[in-house]
C-alpha cells in the first residue's frame, strides 16, 4: 500500500495498525513502539465503540453479550458460547 503512494487519509491507510506499521517501515518508529502504539490505539477505539453501543439499543437485552476488549483469542470462550457468538454474528449479516 505504501509503494502505491496512497493518500494517508484513505480509510485503508487509516485501518488499525496501518499508520503504525507505515511509521515503522519509514524508519520513524521502532517495531516494538509501533506495536505498542497500534495496540493502544485499537484499545481506545474499542472503548469508544463500547461507549457508543451502551447508548444505542440495537438488540434485545437478552441477546446482548459483553466481550472483554482484551481477549487474545476465541479460546477464552467455552465452545457453546463461541458457537452462540458466531451464530449471532452470522445472523446479523
Amino acid at each position: 500500500m505504501l509503494e502505491r503512494g496512497l493518500d494517508p487519509a484513505l480509510p485503508a491507510m487509516r485501518a488499525h495498525g496501518v499508520p503504525e506499521l507505515a511509521a515503522y517501515l519509514a524508519g520513524r518508529l521502532p517495531l516494538a513502539a509501533a506495536r505498542e502504539k497500534a495496540v493502544a490505539n485499537t484499545r481506545q477505539y474499542v472503548k469508544r465503540q463500547a461507549t457508543w453501543f451502551r447508548h444505542h439499543t440495537l438488540a434485545d437485552a437478552a441477546r446482548v453479550r459483553h466481550l472483554d476488549a482484551r481477549f487474545s483469542s476465541e479460546t477464552q470462550f467455552s465452545e457453546s458460547t463461541l458457537a452462540e457468538i458466531l451464530a449471532f454474528v452470522q445472523a446479523m449479516r
